[in-house]
């Protein structure tokens, strides 16, 4: 299924720079920019209900739009472009800016889709985990030609076997960028929790209990919020 073309509203901006930024943001416009194809960038805003309605997350580099660019005296005012950056607030979940890049319906691009797994495997049908080593390939073809998914068939994927990049039969006209021998998805073994003993220590004839710190293996990091750049 190819990808479905989107047309959006953005309007010209003449303020530029972070207090001006925070300002839109602040209106629920969100600052961007339209370069790319050897025409001068154009700084743009767009309205972030209209954007979040217009395209989802999952679609966001993979989605061909025709924005409608409102105040622009340049000669195209309706340039075919795709989303080329996204920077967004990752405490707040906000979006802060939006890049588009022009391209032309007649020359190649390369877009990131998302992997959608079909099938049942019989090895999670036997408590095995399917685990997504790759959620997105990048694949390159015409804007026309990009699909909106790339599907993995796991019905013949049993525990530790996995399904690798070269064994993708992607649509015609596309062609996925990635070493043949890259992992997409993989079933793992069930995970086993096995209790522990605890450990009985003999001290002047008693039996004391030896009770163990808890390890920390991996301490998660903290999400660190983006830059602005806008």
């Amino acid at each position: 299924m190819r990808a479905e073309q989107i047309e959006l509203p953005v309007s010209v901006r003449s303020e530029a720079g972070k207090t001006a930024s925070r300002r839109l943001r602040a209106a629920g416009k969100i600052p961007g920019v339209v370069y790319g194809r050897g025409e001068e960038p154009t700084a743009v805003t767009v309205d972030e209900n209209v954007f979040s309605q217009a395209l989802a997350e999952a679609n966001w580099f993979s989605s061909v739009i025709t924005l409608r660019i409102k105040g622009s005296k340049a000669k195209r005012a309706e340039p075919t472009v795709m989303i080329r950056e996204v920077q967004r607030d990752l405490v707040a979940r906000r979006l802060l800016s939006v890049d588009f890049m022009r391209i032309s319906l007649q020359e190649a691009v390369r877009a990131q889709i998302p992997v959608v797994a079909v099938g049942e495997s019989p090895g999670v049908k036997r408590g095995g985990i399917l685990e997504h080593i790759n959620h997105e390939l990048t694949v390159e073809c015409l804007p026309t030609d990009i699909p909106d998914h790339i599907e993995v068939d796991i019905s013949g994927l049993d525990i530790g076997e996995s399904f690798r990049a070269k064994e993708i039969a992607p649509p015609p006209g596309v062609k996925i960028i990635a070493l043949p021998e890259d992992v997409v998805l993989v079933v793992a073994p069930p995970v086993r929790i096995e209790e522990v003993a605890p450990e009985v220590e003999e001290v002047e004839g008693a039996a004391v209990e030896e009770t163990a710190e808890p390890e920390v293996v991996g301490e998660r990091k903290s999400e660190r919020e983006e830059t602005e750049t806008t």
